[in-house]
């Protein structure tokens, strides 16, 4: 039986192959991996957009560059910390991974590597993409200076979007207005990132879930010497609704609650998958507290009763999973671009400061951080692979 979900994936690859073709004439391709068309069709909307309120761009262009050097120099303490975690911190201390599609519709996590759902994935690319390049243009405009070209790109199987400035006349711009367009991309990613998450949780989830308590898995009993705790004694399952009646909405519910019991006390928890009676153990680290048994518990939320096992709920996963994806993908690329390191925004940021303030190191002092950059990103991940 096909996989209807892969069978769309492959569907994508064949449009695009096939577009490809079409437009073979138009396209420029280099290494055999990235493929180009270059266009005009908005250029126009770009104007539009930077010439309604110039002084509004200005002041968004000054917020910019403070935030772009700020995380430019938050991007390269914050790898060197993760770096340094994962080699004298914990054990299974986590670093930067590698973020990659998934053909299946399940998110894969592996050391180094996560795989997003295909077209979560996709989907929050070419969002971001298109915001990173688009404020790119817009401050580009905003400065007085020229837009080369722009189109759209794809790269193996990344689509996207591209907007190319005049470098030689973006050149002769000062350094804070440089700055202001190589900051605009990662700066825009940030905006919608927290676009994205107030409208999650003031807006979608209100409206399509409830709160309720998660946990990954059972406490290992064994390791105290006995068979199973509570919870895995009567293998209960799903997210938790309730305790004995008591509503459960988070950690701080689920504490409360729980605390009103004692160890050997018979409480019934409702989850969404059932409802389970179950003897309260001692908790082995805390003794004369009540113990379910359960480990990583966390405040999640799940879909309204009216939703479940419907088309209706499948769709609003999708798109709880698809706005939960571009937040993360929007802050974390929009922070790893920032990352001192030539060709990278940050890197040019870096160039554009030290050329003001050191010009005859400038060029040493370039390379010298763009090396420890790419050094310390190259060594994260390769630890992230190890672990």
């Amino acid at each position: 039986m096909f996989d209807i979900y892969v069978l769309s994936v492959l569907a994508f690859f064949v449009l695009i192959a096939v577009l490809l073709v079409i437009d073979r004439k138009n396209i420029e391709v280099n290494s055999y991996v990235l493929f180009m068309r270059r266009t005009q069709r908005g250029r126009g909307l770009i104007d539009r957009i930077a010439s309604a309120s110039e002084t509004f761009w200005s002041k968004v262009g000054v917020v910019s560059s403070i935030v772009g050097v700020g995380g430019m120099v938050f991007a390269i303490v914050f790898i060197g910390y993760i770096f340094t975690q994962q080699i004298i911190g914990p054990p299974m201390a986590e670093g930067p991974a590698l973020v990659i599609p998934s053909p299946s519709g399940e998110a894969i996590a592996r050391p180094g590597v996560i795989a997003v759902p295909f077209w979560e994935w996709i989907i929050s690319i070419l969002i971001l993409i298109v915001v990173h390049e688009g404020m790119h243009g817009i401050m580009v405009n905003n400065v007085k200076s020229k837009i080369k070209s722009l189109g759209v790109a794809l790269f193996a199987v990344i689509p996207g979007a591209f907007v190319e400035p005049d470098e030689e006349d973006l050149n002769k711009k000062n350094w804070k207005e440089q700055i202001q367009v190589y900051s605009a991309g990662s700066f825009g990613n940030f905006c919608l990132a927290v676009i994205v998450l107030l409208f999650m949780n003031f807006a979608f989830l209100p409206v399509f879930t409830i709160q309720s308590v998660g946990y990954m898995g059972y406490v290992n009993a064994t390791e105290y010497g006995i068979e199973a705790f509570p919870a895995e004694e009567v293998n209960m399952t799903g997210e938790i609704l309730s305790i004995s009646g008591h509503r459960t909405h988070g950690f701080g519910d689920f504490q409360e609650v729980l605390g009103r019991y004692s160890p050997g006390d018979t409480v019934d928890v409702e989850t969404t998958d059932s409802s389970f009676t179950l003897v309260l153990a001692e908790n082995p680290d805390e003794p004369g507290e009540p113990f379910l048994g359960i480990a990583g518990v966390s405040e999640t939320y799940v879909l309204r009763s009216e939703y479940k096992n419907t088309r209706a709920g499948s769709v609003i996963d999708f798109f709880r999973n698809l706005l939960s994806w571009l937040f993360v993908l929007n802050l974390g690329i929009g922070i790893m671009n920032l990352l001192p390191l030539k060709p990278l925004d940050g890197g040019l940021i870096l160039e554009s400061l030290s050329e003001r303030f050191y010009p005859k190191k400038s060029e040493q002092i370039v390379r010298i951080v763009s090396t420890v950059s790419l050094a310390l990103l190259v060594m994260s991940l390769a630890v992230s692979f190890i672990l």
